[in-house]
């Protein structure tokens, strides 16, 4: 039998929950898996040898930053080369299309923390437009309905509940990316403008999402409600709403498990996190959620009066203090100037002879929207490793980066989490069998987000396919050096296409924009 591609020889991990490798020969033919078993007469253009190895579904993304990276900057193959096949835009809400007259650009800089500068200026019409716009992609992407967008696009920069007139809008707009193809809502509520939403507001939008079939994906109210109130803020909407809720970047610790499992009872709700005891975002992070109110212009504007810029320095002051008790470091990845690279808001201070919270302050105005950091826990090795194995063998948990790619010195998750699971959590710590991670790597969010043909290995679907190697697979990124690139992964298919090959793109890009099913 003659095929476009084969993999022979390997063992079978075909993304479902509970999988157990077997051994079996993958052919691949067009962008379809076209058999699965022993092909002893089969023949190929394309043969790659997996003696020794291991085939799994590509992997999803449901929670990364990539959109500018995606479009051509230098970390455009940073995902692929760990396995992943298949990234969520709209992460945290973040999104630029059909706002209308509305000023996209303060919008734009509002997140560039987040995707760099790069050559995106984003104006597209609507949200169609918006996944038209992509092409010659390193890997296939799908849509969140971005919440930032929905109401920027109705309200700007206004920091108040919507009227009903307004809110009408806002429906009408979550509805026209659900039509676009959209696979869930994404909101970020520790930002701007989503800061400014209510929990009616939310609601409402839930409700257009669940009437649609999608899940509503939230980085939650934690600046202003706490952990365990921004849960039951959640826990509310997707009640309220009759939605699934994905609930971003979560791990699950002593103060969580018990919100989890007793949600569960009338709530299909499920987490995702990148696994390493660090976040990333913004220095506006510091401050109160409403200090960023009106955007990065309005920010600068009120610094420009003395009296506020000593009122933020005291916050800042609060905010890092606390920080500093706690034991962690924060330290800059990315800034407009390309200036403090690797070093924290105390050690400029200190080089400036000056406080914290001033610095901080003159950072603020001479590095926004740029200002990005890594917060390093201090969460000693075996603490960190317990509460690992712990989010791990929680049921409604799968791994998302929260990628971020582009700055001096990104989060090493962007590069290395995907292979890090199956080298560090799998292989190193035994912590999940090599079945449950590819599940919570691949089939589920396919499940999740209703990818129906990715995410598993079967006759038929999508040949979004992975070779690796279990005994040297690993996601070496550090700190100091996090473009360090995966090691083990042989080789990645993409709808049919050989993107990776002895651990190297092949430069070709077969992406493509994935709709919602159904």
């Amino acid at each position: 039998m003659e095929y476009d591609l084969l993999i022979r020889g390997g063992r079978v991990v075909d993304g479902s929950h509970g999988a157990v490798p077997f051994p079996a020969d993958v052919a691949v033919r067009g962008d379809r898996i076209a058999a699965v078993g022993p092909l002893s007469d089969a023949r190929a253009a394309i043969v790659i040898e997996a003696s020794g190895r291991l085939v799994s579904p590509g992997f999803i993304d449901p929670h990364v930053h990539s959109e500018t990276a995606l479009r051509g900057n230098r970390d455009e193959f940073g995902a692929l080369l760990q396995g992943v096949t298949t990234h969520l835009t709209g992460a945290d809400g973040f999104g630029w299309a059909g706002v209308g007259d509305q000023d996209v650009a303060s919008l734009w800089q509002s997140t560039a923390f987040a995707y760099g500068q790069g050559e995106m200026h984003p104006n597209w019409p609507s949200p169609g437009r918006y996944l038209e716009s992509f092409h010659d992609l390193p890997l296939n992407v799908a849509a969140l309905a971005p919440h930032q967008a929905i109401r920027f696009g109705t309200l700007g920069w206004t920091d108040r509940p919507a009227t009903r007139a307004e809110l009408r809008a806002m429906r009408r707009s979550t509805r026209e990316w659900l039509e676009a193809g959209a696979v869930g809502l994404a909101t970020g509520l520790d930002y701007q403008p989503a800061a400014s939403a209510t929990t009616e507001e939310l609601v409402a939008l839930c409700r257009e999402a669940a009437a649609a079939g999608v899940v509503y994906a939230p980085h939650q109210r934690y600046n202003e409600l706490g952990r365990a109130g921004a849960f039951a803020e959640t826990i509310e909407i997707g009640r309220r709403a009759g939605i699934a809720v994905a609930v971003s970047h979560e791990f699950v610790d002593d103060e969580t498990e018990p919100i989890l499992d007793g949600a569960r009872a009338d709530v299909d709700i499920t987490i995702d996190w990148y696994l390493y005891p660090a976040g990333s975002t913004h220095l506006l992070s510091l401050l109160p959620v409403a200090e960023a109110a009106g955007g990065p212009r309005a920010v600068r504007a009120r610094l420009s009066d003395p009296g506020e810029k000593e009122r933020v320095a005291r916050l800042f002051d609060e905010s890092l203090e606390q920080s500093s008790r706690s034991g962690a470091r924060e330290y800059f990845s990315a800034t407009r100037t390309g200036r403090h690279i690797g070093r924290s808001i105390a050690e400029v201070a200190s080089q400036a002879g000056a406080s914290r919270g001033e610095t901080a302050v003159d950072l603020l105005l001479e590095e926004m929207p740029d200002a990005l950091l890594v917060f390093r826990r201090n969460t000693p090795p075996e603490t960190f490793a317990a509460l690992a194995r712990r989010t791990l063998a929680w049921p409604g948990f799968m791994v998302a980066s929260d990628g971020i790619y582009h700055g001096a010195l990104p989060h090493p998750r962007a590069f290395g989490c995907f292979a890090r699971v199956l080298g560090q959590f799998v292989r190193t710590d035994r912590a999940i069998s090599i079945g449950d991670a590819v599940y919570r790597m691949a089939g589920f969010p396919a499940e999740r987000y209703r990818l129906r043909d990715r995410g598993r290995i079967a006759a038929g679907l999508a040949a979004d396919l992975v070779v690796f190697d279990p005994e040297t697979v690993d996601g070496p990124a550090t700190w100091d050096e996090p473009r360090l690139p995966p090691t083990g992964i042989d080789a990645v298919i993409l709808n049919g296409a050989l993107v990776v090959d002895h651990g190297l793109p092949t430069g070709l890009r077969r992406g493509r924009v994935l709709r919602r099913e159904g």
